[in-house]
């Protein structure tokens, strides 16, 4: 299990460098140094593993691959109506917006102008005038054409949180449903538990005419029983608020799901099981669609961008003026064209140092970016050891599970026969409801580590 150099080719050029500072490594530099100081470039896996894990990692809609009818309704309807979302795409709406609004390098300013003149006994005497006024920038500072650039970042980065917030709905979404699975699995081992208990109290009950148990040993099978059933209502009633949970994550008041879905939800159906194997190799480039490097290298852009405007302000602006002025009432047209050029005011001092704060901006953007790097290889690691732990946990607790149920029907047997005791029979059914709820609680873990690695890797934004 390890995260290396994949084939894939960077999305976004090479930064430069930050002012007065080191040059800004590519993106997928910054990658292969994070793997290098983490102790993560191990050997590529077999490239069966490494095409398979590709294979189930490369599709945006990874929660397709748990095969639940249910969580694709869901995620769908989330994707939908959800109030997060629609509130980030109102953000780039906003950024769109702002980038829109940078004046142009040509502007085109048409006024007119009436009215009535007099005076001395005279009578009125109507005036009129239409002006247009022409303006080119020149910008060979690159003033306009940073400001610009910055305004095009905000909106990458705005754009990038709704990816952003797309994946962190889906994994709420999928959480929710897998731990609705889960507790309902858990109602279904604790009748399967009291149902067993009741074959044991009857049992217990029969030999109990023979004599050949005694009065404390039905008193116990009576007490398992009632516990069995005092358990059942607060699983129940965890199973009706995991039902509100995920009805409210996709978009929906408590109850308010189609009614073909929320049979499908209110049926007991199996925990989901991701296919993916525990021991693939995930290629470090496919980090790069994670939502948080994008903002991060977005952020970073604007930042260069403003160190452009601020510099840009240092020196003078030359522009292209005209302007053409026609009397209405005389007739008379006058015109005028020419250069332009606005010198910045002295002293300079507060320009020079919005040029330094800018630059110390860009220098913190940049570590920034680097920083989330680093965090991004370190979580999918983390997530790609628990998916590991836990799917190589499940297979033993299955396994267990099985033993554990054999075990217990050779005592109960050996029970009815009067060759084993009562506390042997209640031990042996406590070992297999004990296994069976280790093995859902596993089973929860391994989808969830599926779903964590998905979002991890930015799959599904």
């Amino acid at each position: 299990m390890a995260v290396h150099a994949g084939p894939r080719a960077s999305r976004t050029p090479p930064f430069p460098r930050p002012p007065a500072a080191r040059p800004a490594p590519a993106p997928v530099a910054v990658l292969a140094l994070a793997l290098a100081l983490a102790g993560c470039a191990a050997p590529a896996p077999e490239a069966r593993n490494a095409a398979e894990a590709l294979a189930l990692l490369s599709g945006e809609a990874w929660w397709e691959r748990l095969s639940d009818p249910a969580l694709d309704r869901l995620a769908a309807l989330a994707l939908s109506g959800s109030p997060s979302l629609a509130l980030a795409r109102e953000r780039v709406a906003e950024a769109e917006a702002a980038r829109d609004a940078v004046p142009g390098r040509a502007l085109l300013e048409p006024s007119l102008e009436g009215g009535a003149a007099g005076g001395g006994g005279a009578g009125p005497v109507l005036e009129g005038t239409a002006r247009l006024g022409l303006s080119f920038l020149l910008d060979p500072w690159g003033g306009r054409r940073q400001t610009l650039r910055a305004a095009e970042a905000r909106l990458d980065a705005a754009e990038a949180e709704v990816e952003a917030a797309r994946l962190l709905l889906l994994l709420n979404v999928a959480n929710a449903y897998l731990d609705l699975r889960y507790r309902q699995r858990l109602v279904a081992l604790a009748e399967s538990d009291l149902s067993g208990r009741q074959d044991t109290l009857a049992l217990t009950q029969r030999l109990g005419r023979s004599e050949a148990a005694t009065r404390i040993e039905l008193a116990r099978a009576e007490a398992r029983v009632a516990e069995a059933r005092a358990e059942l209502p607060g699983l129940r009633a965890a199973v009706a608020g995991g039902l509100a949970q995920v009805a409210v994550l996709a978009g929906a008041a408590p109850g308010a799901l189609p009614p073909d879905l929320q049979a499908l939800l209110a049926a007991p159906a199996a925990q989901p099981v991701p296919g993916l194997r525990p021991d693939v190799g995930i290629p470090a480039d496919m980090l790069r669609s994670r939502p948080d490097l994008r903002v991060a290298e977005a952020s970073y852009r604007a930042a260069l961008a403003e160190v452009g405007e601020a510099e840009a302000a240092l020196y003078p602006s030359l522009s292209l003026t005209g302007l053409l002025s026609l009397d209405l009432a005389g007739g008379g047209l006058d015109y005028f064209l020419g250069p332009s050029l606005a010198l910045p005011a002295l002293p300079g001092d507060g320009r020079r140092a919005a040029v330094s704060a800018a630059s110390a901006r860009a220098r913190q953007a940049h570590e920034t970016w680097r920083q989330t790097a680093l965090v991004a290889l370190a979580e999918v690691e983390t997530a790609l050891a628990q998916y590991e732990a836990a799917t190589a946990a499940a297979a033993a607790a299955a396994q267990a599970a099985r033993l554990h149920r054999e075990a217990r029907d050779l005592t109960r047997r050996v029970y009815e026969e009067g060759e084993a005791t009562f506390g042997d029979l209640v031990a042996a059914e406590e070992a297999v409801a004990q296994a069976d709820r280790r093995l859902a609680g596993l089973r929860l873990q391994q989808a969830q580590a599926f779903a964590a690695l998905n979002v991890r890797l930015g799959i599904g934004a």
